[in-house]
Parts: C-alpha cells; sequence; structure tokens
C-alpha cells in the first residue's frame, strides 16, 4: 500500500502547488474562456446559416438560434446532408435528432483539448527538473511513483476544469438561446464534457511524456506542440491515402497508435463502442508516459 499512498501524496501535492502558484486557476480560467468564447462565436454562427436557410427553404424566421435547425433534423434532405457530412452511419444513427447547441460544445471539446494540455501540462515536470526540485523528492519516494502522481495530478485538474468550462458554455447557451437550451442538456452536455476528458488523458500522457526528455519548460512546450501537428498531419495522411499501396498501406497502422484513430468511438452512444473507445485511449496516455519514463529513469536527476 506504500507506493498507493505516494501516488496519493503526489497527486495532492500536485493539486497544492497548483493552487498555491494560482496555476490552477490560470488553467480553468483558459479552460472557461475557450469554451464560452466558442459557443458564443458558434451560436452567432449559427444564427446567420439559420437566416441563410430560412430564405432559401421559405421557411418562417426566427429570432432564436436553434429553432430552425431543430426542426431541420426531420427533413430528408436534411439527413442526408448530415449523413454525408459524418462520413459514418453509426454515429450519425447515435447523433441524429440531438440538440445542435450539445453537438456544438461536443465539437468544440474534442476540437481544442489537445492544444489546451499541451500548453497545461507540457511543463509540469520539467519546472521541478529544472530547478532541482525533484532531488529532494527522490530521497523519498521512488521516481516511478513521482511520475505517476504527477500524471494522475494533471488528469484529475483537468477533469475540474472540463466540468467548469462544460456550465459555463450552457450558461452561455441558455442566455442566447432562451427555451431552445433546455435544462435537460446539461446532462448531456455534461456527459459530452467526460467524453471529451477522457479523449484528453493519452494527450496527457503524450505531453508529458516527451517532457521527461528534457529540463528545459519551454522545450517540452515546443515538444508537445511538435507532437500535436505531426499526429495531426498524419492523421490527414491516413485520411487521403488509407487504401493505397505501397508505404502509404502503412498509414493506418500507424494512426491506430494515435488518440484521434478512436474519437468516433466517444461519439457513439452504445456501452461496448465508449468502453472500447476509453480502453484504447487510457492504454495509449499510460503507454506513451512509458515510453518517456522509460529513458527517465535512466537519467541523472
Amino acid at each position: 500500500m506504500t507506493p498507493l499512498i505516494h501516488i496519493w501524496r503526489m497527486m495532492c501535492y500536485e493539486w497544492f502547488d497548483a493552487l498555491r502558484s494560482r496555476r490552477a486557476l490560470v488553467a480553468l480560467l483558459l479552460y472557461m474562456v475557450t469554451s464560452v468564447g466558442t459557443m458564443y462565436g458558434s451560436i452567432s454562427l449559427l444564427q446567420k446559416i439559420e437566416k441563410e436557410l430560412a430564405s432559401v427553404l421559405q421557411l418562417p424566421a426566427s429570432d432564436n438560434p436553434g429553432a430552425i435547425t431543430t426542426t431541420l433534423w426531420k427533413s430528408k434532405p436534411f439527413q442526408r446532408i448530415m449523413r454525408q457530412v459524418s462520413k459514418n452511419k453509426e454515429v450519425y444513427d447515435d447523433i441524429q435528432g440531438k440538440s445542435p447547441i450539445e453537438l456544438i460544445y461536443a465539437w468544440l471539446s474534442f476540437f481544442y483539448m489537445p492544444l489546451l494540455v499541451a500548453l497545461i501540462a507540457s511543463n509540469r515536470i520539467p519546472e521541478e527538473m529544472g530547478s532541482g526540485a525533484v532531488r529532494y523528492i527522490a530521497f523519498r519516494t521512488s521516481r516511478a511513483t513521482w511520475v505517476l502522481g504527477k500524471f494522475l495530478g494533471q488528469v484529475s485538474l483537468l477533469a475540474l476544469a472540463v466540468i467548469l468550462s462544460g456550465l459555463c458554455a450552457y450558461l452561455v447557451a441558455r442566455l442566447r438561446l432562451g427555451r431552445y437550451a433546455p435544462l435537460e442538456i446539461v446532462w448531456n452536455m455534461s456527459f459530452w464534457a467526460l467524453r471529451a476528458w477522457i479523449y484528453s488523458i493519452p494527450f496527457v500522457g503524450l505531453v508529458m511524456g516527451l517532457s521527461l526528455f528534457t529540463k528545459s519548460a519551454s522545450k517540452a512546450t515546443i515538444f508537445a506542440i511538435l507532437s500535436l501537428v505531426v499526429l495531426s498531419v498524419i492523421t490527414g495522411l491516413t485520411t487521403l491515402f488509407g487504401g493505397d499501396t505501397g508505404w502509404r498501406a502503412l498509414l493506418p497502422y500507424l494512426a491506430a497508435c494515435f488518440p484521434s484513430d478512436y474519437e468516433m468511438l466517444l461519439w457513439r452512444s452504445n456501452v461496448q463502442s465508449l468502453t472500447t473507445g476509453s480502453i484504447f485511449l487510457l492504454t495509449l496516455g499510460f503507454t506513451y508516459l512509458g515510453i518517456g519514463y522509460t529513458f527517465f529513469q535512466k537519467r541523472d536527476l
């Protein structure tokens, strides 16, 4: 039980240090501002689109964005368009009929989560390695316990940030949409927040695993951002050339090592897909962290 106690203490210290340095407040504000800003902008864009749709389809004008879009879910032409956009029949069947505001929040959460993780979690380990503080901790616990405690501390901090950002996003939707953002969708948005949090875990493992290769916080942040660019490029190449032969045929196997390959499983509604996607993402998170730790345990502090 001693290693578990040490991991728990490292998690608590991570929270204490975040609160003492106001880093937790900065992280929460960053998530909430991003969530509120993107939700507000998306609703404004939705309002403009609905005005165009009302003009083209000769639907009655509405001052509340969301009214026409909700009605359009029942339209066969609109359903065909959404089916083509989703490019996945199972995902389309699961999201069909859901509130547009709920789907906007879900898409935004998955979209900006990796970058926010890179900006917040990438420099935590190098800060203590660069200052030499890790040497004092090494006398009291193992390196594995220290790394795992830092990792779980960041994951738990992200959970709080995601929950609060979801509540703020709903308040914006409620203020702008009124009855078209009913209280019931809070639970749905909370569920999407949970999925986005699960999706963030492999990225936490990735950026913290990379940070174990350097004592510079700035270099760790650069490594984290570059890794996201590489993942995006390979994912894009897989979409374009996934069915080709030669070296391009290896792209789907390479993409299977990245979190984006399992993102759509979290958009499903059935328990089996959600469980499968969550297991793969959690496994990737600990794998990335483990690769970095393999190098870290052999280097001098």
